[in-house]
């Protein structure tokens, strides 16, 4: 009987397809196996995912009561709580009109001072005003500029049946002829230390003509 003996050329290939077995092996071991690392990792996300729904829950259910608390108060009782009314804008009032006369043209304006609830509250002052009036050519012409100061003021305060508004009846200057039916510019800003910023506004108000005269039988 003859015994038959690998040839080194068979035997380095056995030697290479069972290195290339173990690897395989290994490799689909470590794929498989999980990553100490990353199931940590995804264990904390988890644990944060479950806590900002919590906190999501709580939320809603917090701005559901607010909501309902909202619901069963009036706007003043709502403001009440958040401390003393402000004045957050001012606007002209009936009654303001450039009132021409035969001896000095005259700027009655009413002005109001108002919360967000559009209700009239008092102002400390001062304020800056200025007119401005269109020549034929649409160029701006100044009718005058004047500073209140706060105790004036305060003393132009007015109340009557159109309401409750600060009257203030200034002295127009310029060359410009002025004649019914013009439209006047008038700025406007008050300063009051408890509102944020100044109140300002911007407005349009009509020229009119002299009041009639009376008389007498």
């Amino acid at each position: 009987m003859t015994t038959e003996h690998a040839s080194p050329v068979r035997k380095f290939a056995l030697v290479v397809l069972f290195g290339a077995a173990a690897l395989m092996e290994a490799g689909c071991s470590v794929q498989l196996g999980p990553n100490k690392g990353s199931v940590s990792q995804a264990a904390e996300i988890r644990t944060l995912e479950d806590e900002i729904a919590r906190l999501k829950a709580e939320q809603s259910a917090m701005e559901e009561d607010l909501r309902s608390l909202r619901a069963d108060r009036t706007p003043a009782e709502i403001e009440r709580s958040n401390g003393i009314p402000t004045a957050d804008r001012v606007s002209a009032a009936s009654g303001s009109a450039v009132r021409l006369s035969d001896s000095s043209d005259q700027l009655r304006l009413r002005l109001r001072t108002e919360d967000g609830f559009s209700r009239f509250v008092q102002t400390t002052g001062p304020a800056v005003i200025s007119a401005i009036a269109f020549d034929s050519a649409r160029l701006p012409v100044s009718l005058g500029d004047w500073k209140v100061d706060a105790s004036s003021w305060r003393k132009s305060l007015r109340e009557g049946f159109t309401g409750t508004a600060y009257a203030l009846d200034l002295p127009l200057a310029g060359d410009l002829d002025l004649v019914p039916g013009m439209e006047i510019l008038i700025r406007v800003e008050i300063i009051d230390p408890r509102a944020a910023e100044p109140l300002t506004a911007e407005f349009s108000i009509p020229v009119i003509g002299p009041l009639p005269e009376r008389t007498s039988e």
